[in-house]
């Protein structure tokens, strides 16, 4: 098997049908079908189930998608290993970064890859699902919370956020912690349909067969937290949104158990084309962005590995029907309420 197998196994899986995947790797129907033939026949084993409307990974199939995107992140890796013995990385990467990523990241991301990158032409827009078909599939990368199926990108899983009840300082009852069943009765004030915090709460509330109680509907996080704060409503917000103001005791936070409400961010790879050293190169910028951010414990994200599994009790990327394949929850260890909302 060689690397272009491997990009065309994700894309078909990406796509879930022979005939989109040939249409997005620009490669002839027969040419793919024979390249998966022949991995299942080196392998020895069956990788997708044909149907009607596509195709779906079995067991065998899920697992070696795992593998797959372990290797290739093993490769971007080298890559950037030996990249200081080459030429300085130089060209352009575009990038979609989704509008519920906090504004100093994305600014760090991008004063980082001026200051350490000046030969490559680094262009940021703004929101993922927002952008038109065609700048989503010439994208290099994406920074998205929310990845699509249909598109020629694997993902890897880089931190978990966790989505909060949040409530005016002057509410005089708190809690560190509700559960789930009684945060959606409250008041809230919610983004709406379709943005995917508004989705994620009304499909974790599917789960345990409750209904949202709902004040009003607005998509911007900013109006959410000052209406908030004016103690109109309640409202459940990704932690990183509200770390500035908690701290600041502006909020108060409750952090929503029984289940948790846990998702990933993660960094989707173009598998439609070879990646560039520019690439390679933004991609250890953001990385080392993502991370320190969850390292500094102010934003409430944890890291995690592609192999982490969900833990009971915590509801995930992976309930979500339109989550990709094997994406992966824990519960988060660390926010920036301390050691008391443990």
């Amino acid at each position: 098997m060689d690397i272009r197998q491997l990009r065309y196994f994700i894309g078909v899986l990406e796509a879930k049908s022979l005939n989109k995947a040939s249409a997005l790797l620009h490669v002839a129907q027969p040419a793919l079908s024979t390249q998966i033939r022949n991995l299942e026949t080196e392998l020895g084993v069956k990788l997708l189930h044909r149907h009607a409307r596509g195709v779906v990974p079995t067991k065998a199939g899920e697992r070696f998608a795992q593998h797959i995107c372990q290797l290739l992140r093993q490769i971007d890796h080298m890559r950037m290993d030996l990249s200081g013995y080459a030429m300085a990385p130089s060209g352009g990467v575009l990038m979609c970064i989704a509008r519920s990523i906090p504004l100093i990241v994305t600014a760090t991301i991008a004063e980082r890859c001026r200051q350490q990158l000046p030969d490559v032409q680094l262009k940021i827009l703004e929101g993922w699902r927002q952008q038109a078909q065609s700048d989503r599939l010439t994208a290099d990368l994406a920074l998205t919370f929310h990845p699509e199926q249909g598109t020629s990108f694997f993902l890897e899983p880089l931190v978990q956020d966790e989505l909060v009840l949040i409530y005016s300082a002057d509410e005089r009852q708190r809690t560190p912690e509700i559960d789930l069943c009684l945060a959606i009765q409250q008041s809230l004030i919610l983004p709406s349909r379709p943005h995917y915090v508004r989705q994620f709460v009304e499909t974790a509330a599917h789960s345990i067969r409750r209904e949202i109680m709902i004040a009003c509907e607005i998509d911007s996080f900013d109006v959410i937290k000052e209406l908030v704060a004016r103690n109109v409503a309640k409202a459940i917000l990704p932690v990183a949104a509200v770390q500035e103001e908690a701290r600041k005791g502006k909020l108060g936070v409750a952090r929503i158990r029984n289940p948790r409400l846990l998702r990933t961010l993660n960094m989707l790879h173009s598998s439609r084309q070879e990646r560039s050293t520019a690439t390679d190169a933004v991609c250890s910028v953001v990385r080392a962005v993502i991370f320190e951010c969850a390292d500094s414990m102010n934003f409430g994200w944890r890291r995690m590995s592609f192999a982490e599994t969900l833990s009971d009790g915590n509801w995930g990327d992976r309930h979500n029907p339109e989550g990709l394949v094997g994406e992966q929850s824990t519960i988060l260890e660390r926010s920036v309420f301390g050691s008391r909302m443990m």
